[in-house]
């Protein structure tokens, strides 16, 4: 990379220091729902992911004779323009998308695109930092409520214990489970998709077994919340103390480990199919 910055590239850097110190208070807000949501805890771990893939692939960077481009200037003028609407607006996934354009933009315009294209991967998995639309994320839990409450009773009466379920309501002998948007499963599921995405980009699994491994992820995510439920369900049922409190949060990172472990059994066995029918991939 360039030890000295021409005039050209330094005031390109001026111009994205400035853009990024007007997404301050944009940065602080991501940060700020990592805390504070559930769902988005992994978020903080997403940047370091990001330096992390830069890091495995620097002796590739930047690529070989690519030269700055104008599309730098644009990529950081789109960035600036998703900030300013996102915030005149309210829309926060607006705003915080900003961020993919601004670094995007960083690079194009000071190295070129074809070390963008080589970077695209990791800009990209920045988007699994950036909370979802409240919009989009009720319209997703709210299915998935149907589906835990649905499959836990079913679990539940499988295994001879009285179950009557009310929509979303669990009625057991000795205690009720309310399958509230929490209990969706909605929070694993979005970690576990990063997780997946991130297996199958580091495993070198592409093509048709990369998107089947990715998405794999969404039914390891809602059997595992099945389980959670029918679990503290059975626990409840016993003794409605167990069903509750460190229990109840207890069993939620059992299930999870239990659902990353299924992930990486299904990484292997998509490995050995690959190696098996080349062709597949």
């Amino acid at each position: 990379m360039r030890s000295v910055l021409s005039r050209d590239s330094l005031f390109f850097f001026l111009a994205v220091i400035s853009a990024l110190l007007l997404s301050w208070d944009n940065l602080r807000k991501l940060a700020s729902d990592w805390m504070t949501l559930p769902a988005y805890s992994h978020g903080i771990l997403v940047p370091l992911v990001f330096v992390l893939l830069v890091y495995l692939d620097r002796n590739r960077l930047p690529a070989p004779g690519d030269r700055p481009s104008l599309w730098g200037l644009g990529l950081t003028g789109l960035g600036v323009l998703f900030l300013v609407v996102g915030r005149l607006s309210g829309l926060f996934f607006v705003e915080q998308v900003s961020i993919l354009f601004l670094i995007a933009g960083i690079v194009a315009g000071y190295w070129g695109l074809g070390t963008l294209k080589r970077l695209r991967f990791p800009i990209l998995y920045l988007l699994f930092m950036i909370p979802l639309p409240y919009i989009l994320f009720n319209a997703l839990a709210v299915p998935l409520q149907g589906i835990a409450a649905k499959g836990a009773s079913t679990v539940l009466s499988g295994i001879g214990i009285p179950v009557f379920r009310e929509g979303n309501i669990i009625h057991l002998p000795h205690i009720s489970l309310g399958v509230v948007k929490a209990c969706s499963g909605i929070q694993s599921l979005v970690s576990l998709l990063a997780i997946s995405v991130l297996v199958a980009k580091l495993s070198g699994t592409g093509g048709i077994l990369g998107v089947l491994l990715a998405l794999s992820a969404i039914p390891v995510a809602v059997f595992a919340n099945m389980l959670r439920i029918a679990g503290v369900g059975i626990l409840g049922s016993w003794n409605p103390k167990l069903a509750e409190g460190f229990f109840h949060l207890f069993s939620g990172w059992v299930v999870f480990l239990f659902a990353f472990l299924v992930l990486m059994g299904l990484a292997r066995l998509i490995q050995s199919v690959k190696r098996r029918v080349p062709h597949v991939a």
